[in-house]
């Protein structure tokens, strides 16, 4: 398994803390992505609850990308 980016993240992802960014919710995106951290994930997840909307819309975002897509069938187009 590759290294981490040796992100430090907070004790309880559930507390609704300030100082999320938008490059901190990708750079847990990548984490989780890459390496599987879940606590990562988690901090995507409470962003959600972020009082700025721009934060809670990062957060959808990247939730919304890594989740699984259906394989895509070749149309006679292709």
């Amino acid at each position: 398994m590759p290294p981490s980016l040796n992100m430090s993240f907070p004790a309880n992802a559930n507390d609704k803390t300030k100082g999320r960014d938008q490059l901190y919710l990708f750079l847990c995106h990548l984490e989780w992505r890459l390496h599987g951290n879940v606590k990562a994930y988690q901090d995507i997840m409470a962003a959600l609850d972020d009082c700025d909307p721009e934060i809670r819309l990062v957060a959808e975002n990247l939730l919304h990308r890594s989740s699984p897509r259906p394989d895509r069938k070749p149309t006679r187009d292709d």
